[in-house]
């Protein structure tokens, strides 16, 4: 072979190795560029995923910050039904379920729902799940001593005053002239006081009354405060008994017979207690009654003796009936009942009914722990729990 063609043979091969370091480099690079371009729609997937977790959980959080704020004005709001929603560059919905416990009407589960849609496949879609309890508390409609939708009638001789429990237990020398009792009553005698009634506070009859001929004093009955109308009638929303809450039928205590309830929620019938007989309570406790209410004998034994560890509440308009000689600690809120006291028993605490007629001994001592329109005009919302999936 010439030297001329063993050259021209080295040339091809030289091109032939030059051609095939070429290809395997634009291979190479052809797959770092596969590569990277992987890496980076899974980065950028991920980040996907991650904005729209955020922003389903927010959407979650919105959702049950808005059925709180529904709630308050309205506790029977069952939750916000399922609402679409978008930022501008992400859409999905958000939804929230309301349960209301079953012993405490105050006490709510909100379950919120935020999702966002699947823009670019199956990987985008995100779900967050919010569930929060909390306990929502009206203004307290224990605001006097005595209150009631229409005629207070006052004999004998009972007297208001006010103390606050949360100081400590009443004591006559500390106790305060803020035993007020009032009416959204406007028609004539609404308020009448005869014997010795004394009533230190005020008095104050309906909006469109007039109070010269709505209080009625006569005898040596007494009003030390001011004599007056309110502004605005005083809003007393009829009972109604927790769904759910299982009733224990009537409750019924005699002789010398002593019943003990633990604190809690409980739903009666009816409430009689006479002779001897005696209901102790040994923590803060709720009762909702749906007839007649008669607390006689030994009465109730509030836990501590402290007046915010007991509320009977009458969802009908049964009769309402405390006389006897014992001590009574509570609050009694039946707003269609005739509520009557009587005996040389004291009531610590506050009385709303839509009559009421004191004819007893006893004095009428307004535990100002009970109101708490001072702190708050509205219902608020106190965050028990919360948790996110």
């Amino acid at each position: 072979m010439s030297k001329w063609k063993r050259k021209k043979k080295l040339i091809r091969n030289e091109s032939g190795i030059a051609l095939i370091i070429c290809l395997s480099l634009i291979v190479i690079i052809v797959m770092i560029t596969m590569t990277f371009m992987s890496t980076s729609l899974a980065e950028i997937r991920a980040t996907e995923r991650f904005e729209n977790r955020i922003t389903a959980f927010h959407w979650a959080e919105g959702a049950v910050d808005q059925t709180i704020v529904t709630l308050k004005s309205n506790g029977s709001y069952s939750g916000v039904p399922s609402t679409s929603v978008s930022n501008g560059r992400i859409s999905g919905n958000y939804q929230t379920t309301v349960t209301q416990s079953q012993n405490n009407s105050n006490i709510y589960s909100i379950q919120a729902t935020g999702s966002v849609s699947a823009t670019g496949g199956a990987y985008g879609f995100q779900q967050r799940v919010i569930t929060a309890v909390v306990n929502l508390t009206a203004p307290s409609s224990f605001t006097h001593a005595l209150f009631a939708k229409s005629t207070i009638t006052m004999s004998g001789n009972a007297q208001t005053n006010a103390y606050n429990s949360s100081n400590g237990a009443y004591n006559s020398g500390t106790a305060t002239s803020d035993g007020d009792i009032g009416t959204n009553g406007v028609s004539a005698n609404v308020i009448s006081l005869s014997g010795n009634a004394t009533i230190k506070g005020d008095a104050t009859i309906g909006p469109s009354g007039t109070v010269s001929t709505g209080i009625k004093t006569s005898g040596n009955a007494t009003i030390t405060g001011t004599k007056s109308t309110e502004s605005t009638l005083k809003t007393l929303t009829d009972v109604t008994i927790p769904s759910g809450l299982t009733s224990s039928g009537s409750l019924s205590i005699s002789g010398n017979n002593t019943v003990t309830l633990a604190g809690g929620t409980y739903s009666y019938t009816s409430i009689s207690i006479s002779g001897n007989g005696k209901l102790n309570l040994s923590g803060s406790t709720t009762i909702y009654v749906s007839g007649t209410v008669s607390i006689a004998g030994n009465g109730v034994g509030t836990a501590s003796n402290l007046p915010p560890n007991l509320t009977i509440n009458v969802s009908g308009s049964g009769n309402v009936a405390v006389s006897g000689n014992g001590n009574f600690y509570g609050a009694i809120y039946a707003p269609q009942s005739a509520v009557s006291i009587a005996g040389n028993g004291e009531i610590y605490g506050s009385v709303i009914g839509n009559t009421i007629n004191d004819s007893g001994n006893g004095n009428i001592h307004f535990d100002k722990a009970l109101d708490s329109s001072s702190n708050s005009s509205s219902t608020s919302a106190t965050l028990k729990s919360w948790s996110e999936t």
